[in-house]
């Protein structure tokens, strides 16, 4: 049945895994890049895909905690994106890839959405409301 409660679960699970897009593994070369910056870039963007899918299933599970998990997972978020951009300005491609920015923005933006649905009364009541 597709109810607000499952459809926001769906996509705060879905939007976790867009975070593997900022992995080495995505980024493009047949060997993985490597260094301090990809290093933390893997971590971290495991980090948020666990962070939300525990998000996920707070939300799912109607569990008071779900903004806390929420808020956790989009400051995890947020900061994956400053090792992922180090780590991108070292290659080739850099920065200037339309897919790498739409990977970046997204993720920004994502992730800032969902610190303001958790931060703001307004708003997490208002979606709590309708769980």
């Amino acid at each position: 049945m597709w109810t607000f409660r499952n459809v926001v679960a769906i996509g705060l699970f879905l939007f976790g895994t867009t975070f593997l897009w900022m992995t080495a593994a995505m980024a493009g070369k047949a060997v993985p890049p490597k260094g301090a910056a990809w290093t933390l870039a893997n971590v971290l963007a495991f980090l948020a895909v666990i962070g939300f899918t525990v998000t996920a299933w707070a939300v799912f599970k109607q569990y008071a905690w779900w903004d806390t998990a929420g808020l956790v997972s989009g400051i995890i978020g947020l900061v994956a994106v400053v090792p992922f951009v180090l780590g991108q300005r070292r290659l080739e491609v850099g920065l200037g890839d339309l897919g790498v920015q739409i990977n970046l923005w997204m993720h920004v933006l994502g992730s800032a959405a969902v610190i303001a649905v958790a931060l703001l009364p307004a708003a997490r009541s208002w979606v709590t409301e309708h769980l």
